[in-house]
């Protein structure tokens, strides 16, 4: 079990190693330009939540806690997903209408 255990400590240092640090990143990327949007409006228009998806993305990437992240961006990203699972959830229902014959 300790044998195991030297090379897992060194495969976390290493990838812990190579990330960016906080400090070197700007955030000249990032945007929170885009409006607030509600589930349904999301749900209803695909196109607007994959470009939230996108910009959910970058700040998931960006490593910066989430408590960082401004508020119409974590709403934004909390509804663009509540409106991926929704779409998922009516095809999946429409899927099984049409295999019942409904």
């Amino acid at each position: 079990m300790r044998r195991c255990l030297g090379p897992v400590v060194l495969l976390f240092l290493a990838v812990a190693g190579c990330s960016p640090s906080e400090k070197s990143q700007k955030g000249e990327d990032l945007r929170s330009d885009i409006p607030l949007r509600t589930i349904l409006y999301l749900s209803e228009h695909p196109d607007e939540a994959k470009e939230i998806q996108a910009m959910c993305d970058q700040w998931k990437g960006s490593q910066r806690p989430i408590s960082s992240w401004p508020s119409v961006v974590t709403q934004n990203c909390n509804n663009a997903d509540a409106a991926r699972l929704r779409n998922l959830q009516r095809d999946q229902r429409e899927r099984m209408k049409k295999q019942m014959g409904i």
